[in-house]
């Protein structure tokens, strides 16, 4: 890299640190994250605006602003499904690097790679974490209960691996969403959306499969409801009753995240 070129890095990476903070700032202001959550907001937002430049950071805005206001929708209807959650609708550090550290990754790569296949594997990503998103929080309003994704039995409202149709048109659209957002003045904006759809809606379904497969979960002794904390809402100490231990929901939006990546790089070399 020339001392040209490292000036502009440095250049941007101190509007993407400025910017980034801001939106950081206001997503705490508005609670939808928590001080260590907007931290790591700034950081990964710095990397993809630093890095990747402002295609990639409209982006990553995009998943941030449409999530935030959509988790803000029907909270009352919501109520049941979030005492099935380990963690509240404002996110912490964990969270947010879950559903933004690989993307930063690809961001931080794009200068000495290859714009080609860095650019969809990241929308690729982004994607799939909002089309997630979409399917959780507008799948909690669905009028049908939830059925596990593997066995097609109905579960409780926010249990992991539960899927209804609304859900999983949520996941369509967010992943499309995404694209539409990618996909803006570029000449290759048609494959940019169907990366988005493919691996928004694949990232989606995967999420659930894990979740259903793989993920923790543990049973309230006093109430006899399945939830993902070692502590329910009620003070009780849970018992684990499936999954892997050391696979919460976090584990599965970065694992999620990853495979939307992958088809975001898989649909981008076939199709461009």
């Amino acid at each position: 890299m020339c001392e040209g070129q490292a000036g502009e890095l440095l250049e941007a990476i101190a509007i993407g640190l400025l910017a980034s903070a801001l939106i950081g700032w206001a997503g705490y202001r508005a609670h939808a994250l928590t001080r260590d959550g907007a931290l790591a907001a700034i950081a990964v937002g710095t990397a993809v605006f630093g890095f990747g430049g402002p295609r990639w950071a409209v982006v990553m805005v995009g998943f941030f602003v449409l999530s935030s206001a959509l988790s803000r929708v029907g909270k009352r209807r919501k109520r049941s499904a979030e005492r099935f959650v380990e963690k509240g609708s404002q996110r912490d550090a964990v969270q947010v690097l879950a559903n933004g550290g690989v993307a930063a990754l690809l961001a931080i790569a794009h200068p000495i790679g290859s714009m080609g296949i860095l650019f969809p594997a990241y929308l690729g990503a982004m994607a799939a974490a909002t089309a997630d998103t979409w399917s959780t929080e507008i799948g909690a309003l669905s009028p049908s209960p939830p059925r596990s994704i593997l066995n097609a039995r109905r579960v409780q409202p926010g249990a992991s691996g539960g899927v209804t149709l609304l859900g999983l048109l949520a996941a369509l659209g967010g992943g499309l969403a995404i694209g539409l957002i990618g996909g803006v003045a570029s000449k290759h904006a048609l494959p940019l959306i169907l990366v988005g759809i493919v691996a928004g809606f694949g990232g989606s379904v995967a999420d659930s499969m894990l979740g259903a497969g793989i993920q923790r979960t543990y049973r309230c002794p006093n109430c006899l409801t399945l939830t993902e904390g070692a502590i329910h809402d009620c003070g009780a100490a849970t018992v684990p009753v499936r999954g892997w231990t050391w696979v919460n929901n976090d584990t599965v939006n970065g694992l999620t995240t990853a495979i939307g990546a992958l088809c975001g790089a898989a649909v981008s070399l076939l199709l461009v």
